[in-house]
């Protein structure tokens, strides 16, 4: 089964992502848009590099970020049982709807806040939710804007 996650990057994870092409094609952005300009052979990566380091510049001037990334996953059906429970399926709908913290979640679901905490966490590692400080609380936020499980 083919899992299929269009999630929005975080600043981070976009300058992660160009640094990983600037090792791989050994050139720097500003590098490639002087060879793309010259009719170079690295037109094809052109649009890809572009989109991300122009997302991350907006993001800079504006301190939005809005670029999404499709990600495939490869998975047997045991795993994505494993993942998608009842229960986690709860929490991301009431995730859905807004909550101020883990206990707020917690609350909402009628669940122990440890319990929460081992789902929220499991979901994080697979890029489903994530979880942003603000002082002392920890706010899970939904990361996919759409996720598609295909049947291949």
């Amino acid at each position: 089964m083919r899992v299929k996650l269009t999630r929005i990057l975080s600043p981070e994870e976009l300058l992660k992502m160009e640094k990983n092409l600037e090792a791989k094609y050994g050139v720097a952005f500003r590098e490639l848009v002087n060879q793309y300009l010259r009719g170079g052979k690295r037109n094809s990566i052109y649009s890809k590099w572009a989109k991300l380091h122009y997302a991350y510049m907006a993001y800079e001037e504006e301190g939005e970020l809005n670029f999404t990334f499709d990600e495939y996953v490869h998975a047997p059906i045991s795993k994505l049982m494993k993942i998608f429970t009842e229960k986690k399926i709860r929490i991301l709908m009431e995730i859905a709807r807004g909550v101020e913290s883990i206990s707020d979640l917690a609350r909402k679901v009628g669940r122990d806040v440890t319990n929460v905490y081992r789902d929220l966490k499991i979901l994080e590692k697979h890029k489903i939710v994530k979880l942003e400080k603000a002082g002392k609380r920890v706010i899970p936020r939904i990361a996919v804007e759409k996720l598609t499980i295909e049947f291949t």
